[in-house]
């Protein structure tokens, strides 16, 4: 679970940390995130290290789009679908177009809509 939190939860916070000089009203940041880090969307449970790294990730981006959003930048929490991988055991979508999804998921972020949850499809997942 360790490696996990260091991975999905401090990975994408250090990121954001370390670039966040470079980001300026206009600016935008996404964190991929995912569903199974959901508690209401939770109904099989199981996978305690991925969902709860994935929960705690969403935390990290909420928090950043409280400190962030006075600076003009959004910030966006993005499941990219079902996606064809090893993780997945090659079921799922392609990565191309998950990948597609999730840009137009950053296209239409604004400080609006900063702090949400979404799925790569464009629509909000719960929390």
């Amino acid at each position: 679970m360790i490696q996990q939190y260091h991975i999905n939860t401090l990975g994408p916070l250090r990121v954001t940390k370390a670039l966040q000089k470079n980001l300026s009203d206009g600016s935008k940041v996404g964190i991929v995130s995912s569903r199974v880090g959901s508690m209401e969307d939770n109904g099989s449970g199981d996978n305690y290290g991925y969902r709860c790294s994935k929960a705690a990730v969403n935390m990290v981006g909420v928090n950043l789009h409280h400190d962030l959003s006075p600076k003009g930048i959004a910030v966006a929490l993005l499941h990219p679908g079902y996606v064809a991988t090893d993780m997945a055991g090659g079921g799922g979508i392609s990565p191309v177009d998950s990948a597609a999804g999730l840009i137009a998921r950053l296209d239409e972020l604004n400080l609006e809509n900063s702090g949400g949850f979404w799925h790569a499809e464009g629509y909000t997942l719960p929390w």
